[in-house]
């Protein structure tokens, strides 16, 4: 019996692929670099799967499964399902089968056999290269440096473009972090979270989420942290059908408070 060849797989990032207005919004969420790399590694489990992620009831639900898969924080994974499917950008074709949409147009793969011969061929050309005067190399790594300043220049430019736009936008709320920096909640950033979190009033959880933890200061988040921290305190307002505990702090006793942010600080 013949072996079937061994194949290798990747997907392939088009040039704009961060330029798509859903990768922008995605990123402009708080934690929205966390969730592009979590919608990346799916992309990546998908394509040896005719680009379906299938759900095998390992963990309670799909979400908890993929994190698993994924070496990624549930509650990251949640969000980011969420807002590929409101974007359109994953179908749910049963209880246990998921289709990422871009995934078919990104796909790439080759046979052990061509991997092997394109690799050869890859050192060849660089044996060859040997016989180029010193002169002749010192230029082609002059080229290359420069080719890799531009190559830095334009990935600040990507992942950090509000603070190449020149935008002076004032921030809508301000989060304390545990080094005494702020994070800043800009209105994009609310219409964003509104979106995800339809029930919740955004901007009052902001307030909610800003007294309490100016309130703790010893249970401040990181920079790291404090994405997750708010996509938290949204996700569990959601769930509560979006009663924001600071419309009704004023009428609530010490002990209703205490078990209305049960959890907060996890």
């Amino acid at each position: 019996m013949v072996l079937a060849e061994k194949r290798y797989y990747w997907i392939q990032l088009k040039e704009g692929f961060f330029k798509q207005k859903e990768i922008k919004k995605l990123r402009k969420i708080a934690g929205g670099d966390t969730y592009t790399v979590i919608y990346l590694k799916m992309l990546l489990a998908a394509v040896k799967q005719g680009n379906k992620l299938f759900f095998e009831g390992v963990e309670d639900t799909f979400p908890e499964e993929l994190a698993l898969e994924l070496d990624e924080d549930p509650e990251n994974v949640k969000v980011t399902l969420s807002f590929l499917e409101r974007q359109g950008l994953i179908r749910v074709m049963g209880e246990d089968e998921f289709l990422l949409l871009q995934c078919e147009e990104m796909v790439g793969s080759e046979s052990e056999s061509a991997a092997r011969v394109r690799r050869y061929r890859e050192k060849k050309a660089l044996q060859s290269n040997t016989g180029v005067t010193p002169l002749l190399q010192s230029g082609n790594t002059d080229i290359d440096k420069d080719i890799e300043k531009d190559t830095e220049k334009e990935k600040e430019k990507d992942i950090c473009p509000e603070l190449n736009s020149g935008s002076k936008e004032p921030p809508i709320i301000t989060l304390p972090l545990n080094t005494g920096a702020e994070h800043l909640i800009f209105q994009r950033d609310i219409d964003a979270f509104a979106e995800l979190y339809p029930a919740v009033d955004i901007l009052q959880a902001m307030r909610g989420m800003k007294g309490w933890l100016m309130t703790n200061p010893t249970k401040r988040k990181t920079k790291r942290g404090i994405g997750r921290f708010i996509n938290s305190w949204l996700a569990r307002e959601q769930d509560k059908g979006g009663k924001v505990v600071g419309n009704n702090a004023r009428n609530m006793t010490t002990e209703q408070y205490a078990e209305s942010i049960r959890g907060w600080n996890e």
